[in-house]
C-alpha cells in the first residue's frame, strides 16, 4: 500500500513539474542599443576610500598608517588630478613616480572621531599653528613625489559632519586657512592646558 501511494505521489509531482515547464519558451535576446554610450565602472583593484586612483589610494593608505603609528588617528583620502594619470600598475615604480609627478592638483581629506586626535589638533593654541600642521601634511605629500602641483587643499573633519577647517594653497596665492567651528569653544572637547599638540608627520 505504501509503495502504491508513493508511486502515485511521484507521478503527480512529475506531472506538475512537466506541466509547469510547458509555460516557458526560449526566445532570442536582443542586444541593448547604444551599449557603447553607457558609462563604465572604473578599474578595480584599489580601495576607493583612500583615493581616486590606484596611486592616490596607495598613498592615502600609507599616510593613514604612518599617522596611526604616531598615534594620530586620522582617516585619510587623497584626490589627485588628473585622475587618469594615477591608473598605473603599482608594481611599476617608474610609472608610479611619473603618475605622482603628473598630478597638478591635490585634495587631501583627513577626518577623525578620536578625542585625543581632536584635542591634539586644537592644542595648537592659534589658527596659524593648526595651519602649520596642515601644511606639514601637504609637504609630506609633496615629498612623496607630488612635486609639480599647482594647487592643493587640506580639508579637516571632526566626525563625518563637522568640517573643522580648510587649508588652501596655490603657487600664485600661497596659503590661506579658515576654521569653521570656532575651534569647538564652549564644548567638552576643548583641550586642557596639559594637552600637547600633534607632532607634524615625519
Amino acid at each position: 500500500m505504501r509503495r502504491r501511494a508513493f508511486a502515485v505521489l511521484t507521478t503527480i509531482c512529475a506531472c506538475i513539474v512537466l506541466s509547469a515547464c510547458a509555460d516557458f519558451t526560449l526566445v532570442d535576446v536582443t542586444a541593448t542599443p547604444n551599449v557603447a554610450a553607457l558609462p563604465s565602472l572604473p578599474p578595480i583593484g584599489f580601495n576607493h576610500r583612500y583615493g581616486d586612483s590606484p596611486v592616490a589610494s596607495a598613498d592615502g593608505f600609507q599616510l593613514e598608517r604612518q599617522l596611526f603609528a604616531e598615534h594620530e588617528f586620522w582617516e585619510v583620502a587623497i584626490r589627485a588630478d588628473p585622475v587618469a594619470s594615477g591608473y598605473v600598475s603599482l608594481g611599476n615604480k617608474t610609472a608610479v613616480k611619473a603618475a605622482r609627478h603628473a598630478a597638478t592638483d591635490v585634495l587631501l581629506v583627513i577626518a577623525t572621531e578620536d578625542r585625543s586626535t581632536i584635542e591634539g589638533l586644537l592644542a595648537y593654541r592659534s589658527d596659524p599653528g593648526q595651519q602649520q600642521y596642515c601644511a606639514a601634511l601637504l609637504d609630506h605629500i609633496r615629498a612623496d613625489g607630488y612635486d609639480a602641483i599647482r594647487s592643493a587643499q587640506v580639508l579637516v573633519f571632526f566626525t563625518e559632519s563637522d568640517q573643522h577647517a580648510k587649508l588652501s594653497w596655490s603657487k600664485k596665492s600661497g596659503y590661506t586657512f579658515a576654521v569653521y567651528d570656532n575651534n569647538l569653544r564652549g564644548t567638552a572637547l576643548v583641550p586642557g592646558a596639559t594637552i600637547t599638540p600633534l607632532p607634524a608627520p615625519n
